[in-house]
């Protein structure tokens, strides 16, 4: 028996994109503490499944580039967000759900199950449109 377990296969970007419509749902209506504690747990696990083809990819780069620094930082950001310890009050609950859901919708559009190797390029800057997706800013 190992201590690591094995990271789920992502689901489809059907499913994760219901997930981020009901989770930007939650956040808006200022849903209670276990409907965005169950919510958070969802986003956790589309993240999780998604980070290893994510990083896969960063392994690929040339490490000390810039670009490779750039999504290095961003995945690095995404690990540390969902390790952290639950969020203690409400506010923060609502926070750390629209969090992950952000991060959920940019990995799903880089590095989802039907994303291309040309969606897997790092952008400039990420902006989210607030419809469950990320568009890109200041990228040539």
């Amino acid at each position: 028996m190992t201590a690591r377990s094995e990271t789920p296969a992502p689901a489809s970007t059907g499913t994760i994109r219901t997930v981020l419509a009901e989770a930007a749902g939650l956040v808006q209506l200022r849903a209670g503490e276990s409907e965005l504690a169950t919510a958070a747990a969802a986003l956790r696990q589309h993240i999780e499944a998604m980070l290893p083809v994510a990083e896969a990819h960063a392994d690929t780069l040339w490490h000390g580039g810039g670009e490779w620094y750039r999504l290095r930082s961003t995945l690095d950001g995404i690990r540390r967000e969902i390790a952290s310890a639950p969020p203690l009050t409400p506010r923060s609950g609502h926070v750390r759900v629209e969090l992950l859901r952000r991060w959920c919708a940019w990995l799903l559009d880089h590095y989802g199950p039907d994303a291309t190797r040309e969606e897997r390029l790092m952008p400039a800057a990420v902006v989210d449109t607030g419809e469950g997706s990320s568009q890109t800013r200041g990228s040539a």
